[in-house]
């Protein structure tokens, strides 16, 4: 049938009237010369028209984009979504966290949640952007998929990870850098030989940014089989990956340099008694501490001693270094001064980049348990480094020690009554949490004020809504 008023004809009358004659004068379009009655205004007649051919065609069909294949992909993770009541309580927690905290305690709260093996709900997906992305190591199917819906062209790192749902050998390097440094890091905990044959097979063929990444899985299992592949990066391209194998050669277990360094720091850690003294001391029911801590170079000239501390304890292992000084790893860390937290969180970056996630938990648990108050600034990095709760024995230990209840009981006089706050001490005591300790973990909060208590019990309802 013809048709005198076809798509772009009509679209355009249309638009005459809607925005008005005035503006938009009418005309005759070709296709109807000669059917239009001569020497007429065009406009009634146009509009009849119009009108008659919207009415028996119908509106024009609208045009459905193609589904992306991210957002297929986002509902294919197999993971079950989080519970109701969980969901609710998460939902919570990000109101009630102090916004200056909740870059920190938002991503600790979705690794808890990974770890019980839950999602966070797609709705939920737009408010928790920013904290996914903090945490690459956390991020399951369905959110390296909705960050590969949001991101720009340019972020080609964010499409990233999309064809599979687990990362393997078979398939790893099509996953962005952060998740392919863990899984060689994971191969090389069961395998060294086998994760540093992942690296050198592609070293060629990756820019530098990922290259840096890499290298850094190779401080898990680092022995002397890794030292010729490290001393051929000298002439690489790249400033970072030439640095970053020099660190890794520095802290290359059976070397020359690295037993020097070894034996000059167990000499800053010397026993301070012997036999039941020292025992009394390990379990703090001494009067000294177990071992005492010095730095070689005075603490008044502080770039020196701080040049000095970089020098002796980067990338040195906890348990290497309590084993020259023949002591345990949890007398070092009680024998370390306040004043040498820097130190205290090198011992925390060696554990944390060789993934031993029971070393990190061993210091953590042990500096808090040694401590004689429990500040947020004490706390905070504390529990952020750890970023997985403690063991429940030590948290049970934890709540019962004098220092909780000195933290708890002081908090409220560290604020005036219109702005009760929590200082940081509560909400990432509760991140430290496991499952078992946290009905003993609320409890200790009834003396405090439900404005200053909100954010960390819907942390502590968070967890206890998912399966212990």
């Amino acid at each position: 049938m013809h048709d005198p008023l076809y798509g772009d004809v009509h679209a355009r009358i249309r638009q005459s009237f809607l925005l008005g004659l005035a503006r938009q004068p009418v005309t005759t379009p070709p296709s109807l010369t000669g059917l239009l009655p001569q020497g007429y205004d065009p406009a009634l007649a146009l509009l009849a028209l119009a009108g008659q051919r919207q009415r028996f065609a119908g509106a024009p069909p609208l045009r459905v984009d193609a589904v992306p294949d991210a957002a297929r992909r986002l509902h294919q993770d197999p993971r079950p979504i989080l519970p109701p009541q969980a969901r609710r309580a998460l939902n919570r927690l990000a109101g009630s966290v102090e916004k200056a905290l909740a870059g920190s305690v938002m991503p600790l709260a979705l690794r808890r949640i990974g770890a019980a093996g839950f999602r966070v709900h797609p709705f939920d997906l737009p408010e928790l952007t920013r904290h996914i992305k903090s945490d690459a190591e956390n991020q399951g199917l369905a959110e390296r998929a909705y960050l590969a819906l949001i991101a720009s062209d340019a972020d080609e790192d964010a499409a990233k990870g999309l064809f599979f749902e687990r990362i393997a050998a078979d398939n790893w390097t099509t996953f962005p850098k952060a998740q392919r440094r863990a899984f060689v890091a994971g191969v090389r905990r069961a395998n060294p030989a086998e994760g540093r044959a992942l690296i050198e097979g592609v070293w060629k063929t990756e820019p530098a940014p990922v290259r840096a990444a890499l290298l850094e899985a190779l401080a898990v299992g680092l022995g002397a089989d890794d030292k010729p592949f490290l001393e051929k990066l000298a002439g690489d391209r790249a400033d970072s990956v030439k640095q970053a194998a020099l660190g890794l050669l520095a802290r290359m277990p059976a070397t020359e340099g690295f037993a020097q360094r070894l034996a000059e720091a167990a000499r800053c850690i010397q026993p301070a008694g012997r036999g039941v003294g020292r025992v009394m001391a390990a379990f703090g029911m001494g009067g000294e501490r177990a071992v005492t801590f010095a730095l070689p170079v005075d603490k008044s000239k502080s770039q020196e001693a701080q040049a000095a501390r970089d020098r002796l304890f980067v990338g040195l292992p906890l348990d290497a270094l309590a084993k020259a000084v023949g002591v345990t790893p949890d007398e070092i860390v009680a024998a370390l001064p306040r004043d040498e937290e820097h130190v205290l969180s090198l011992l925390l970056d060696t554990a944390l980049a060789d993934s031993d996630t029971a070393t990190v938990q061993r210091i953590v648990g042990a500096r808090l348990l040694a401590s004689q108050a429990l500040p947020g600034h004490v706390v905070m990095p504390l529990a952020i480094k750890a970023r997985l709760p403690l063991g429940p024995d030590v948290a049970a230990r934890l709540l019962r020690a004098p220092a909780w209840a000195k933290a708890v009981g002081d908090l409220p006089g560290l604020t005036p009554p219109t702005a009760q706050k929590d200082d940081g001490r509560l909400i990432f005591m509760a991140t430290l949490m496991p499952h078992q300790a946290m009905p003993s973990f609320i409890e200790s909060l009834a003396p405090l004020p439900l404005a200053m208590t909100r954010a960390p019990k819907d942390f502590a309802d968070l967890i206890l809504a998912l399966p212990a």
